[in-house]
């Protein structure tokens, strides 16, 4: 394994004029990051600095100023990590039922399995893998959307090759994740692949809904009925907001149960240091909520939630997956996301993905999602597709729509 460094100096000046100031820490670049970061406290000069102290496990972060005529025009985040899918992706299961299952059957899937643990390479992520968006690249707005991946692909391939030198053999770059309308009109893929991730699920808060009981009026009598069903079985949960030095004390147990849940997730690319949530809790303050569940003096859950000025970003979460039936733990928390919405006023809840069926019946909307790759090695980048198909999640699941039609 290589041990990634690199100095805060111009590393290249193409013939436009056009420079990459990289940085291995936040505070080397902080003034001038902070001046061109958008309003998003995912990008912000104190997050980033709590997770790149609090360090998820195999992640180093790379921080890139874009100069054009020596004017700032944009800022880039990077991860580099180590990928190997046989410890990050879980068992592939045949999706033909055992008692149709055929012998070319058995053969394809143990195939898979094979290749895929042979699959390890080093990734250069632009954007953060602990979140789902765009945050791997901010530029001045007239900078055009085929401009900025262009240069986006350019320092990726930049950090690359410095990390090679450095002993990191080339490998993947990816480039997460993307709204439809975000993507580059004209851009030549040069060589990515673009693929197609679970959708992020957002619920949008009506100008009416004053109170969360207004929320629940506006459910179809089904919805509305399973929802104060649901709400029946969590009255035994006593919540309670932590502050940081209450996450500190009980960071054990809020590990344990964050585990819980990272440990199910179809493909895991990291485990959040244990100080994560006291660190991200102390950088934002009472932007941050953190809301444990408690049921006969015992934690069984919490959920982190993030006002992220006019959205409400459900962050991390961890529950008892054995009581999680018995008091609807998960509903129950999506319930109160939007209750914490409405209280906040905020004008939409981002849920992220997983989940996407139980979501959209709270009223979740899917928004599609894209990411780019490209491997270094030409063989394995023409496999790509193939790769991707072997390890993408099954879209398994119903949109709901559980809203009266009011029109």
């Amino acid at each position: 394994m290589c041990k990634p460094h690199i100095k805060n100096k111009p590393l290249l000046k193409n013939q436009a004029g056009v420079e990459f100031v990289f940085a291995k820490s936040i505070e080397e670049v902080a003034d001038e990051w902070g001046k061109n970061c958008p309003q998003d406290h995912f990008v912000s000069v104190g997050y980033l600095k709590c997770i790149e102290y609090y360090r998820p496990t195999g992640i180093d972060p790379f921080y890139c100023i874009v100069k054009e005529a020596n004017e700032v025009i944009g800022i880039l985040y990077f991860q580099h990590k180590f990928v190997k899918l046989k410890e990050n992706l879980r068992e592939i299961e045949s999706p033909v039922p055992n008692d149709l299952s055929t012998i070319s059957n058995k053969i394809i899937e143990a195939a898979k399995r094979a290749a895929i643990k042979c699959i390890n390479f080093h990734t250069i992520v632009a954007g953060n893998l602990l979140l789902t968006g765009k945050y791997g690249f901010h530029f001045h707005p007239h900078i055009s959307k085929d401009k900025q991946f262009e240069l986006v692909a350019k320092a990726s391939e930049i950090l690359a090759a410095t990390l090679a030198n450095k002993g990191c053999s080339k490998g993947l770059i990816l480039l997460k994740d993307f709204y439809t309308h975000e993507l580059p009109e004209n851009f030549l893929e040069a060589g990515f692949t673009k693929f197609q991730v679970d959708p992020k699920m957002i619920i949008t808060i009506e100008d009416n809904w004053k109170t969360f009981e207004d929320y629940l009026e506006s459910l179809k009598s089904k919805y509305r009925v399973r929802a104060r069903k649901c709400l029946k079985f969590g009255q035994q949960i006593v919540k309670r907001v932590f502050d940081a030095d209450d996450i500190r004390a009980h960071k054990s147990t809020i590990h344990r149960l964050y585990k819980n849940i990272s440990d199910t997730a179809d493909f895991n690319a990291f485990i959040l240091h244990e100080d994560y949530f006291e660190g991200i809790k102390r950088a934002m303050g009472d932007q941050l909520t953190f809301m444990t569940y408690y049921v006969d003096g015992e934690m069984i859950a919490f959920f982190t939630s993030v006002k992220n000025y006019e959205i409400l970003d459900a962050h991390f979460l961890g529950y008892n997956l054995e009581k999680n039936t018995a008091f609807h733990i998960y509903q129950n928390m999506l319930f109160d996301l939007i209750a914490q919405a409405i209280d906040k006023g905020v004008k939409k809840v981002d849920l992220s993905r997983t989940a996407i069926e139980i979501k959209s019946t709270v009223g979740a909307v899917p928004q599609d999602m894209y990411l780019y790759m490209k491997h270094s090695n030409k063989a394995l980048n023409l496999a790509l597709p193939k790769i991707l198909g072997m390890v993408k999640p099954s879209n398994d699941y119903v949109i709901r729509s559980p809203f009266r039609d009011l029109g």
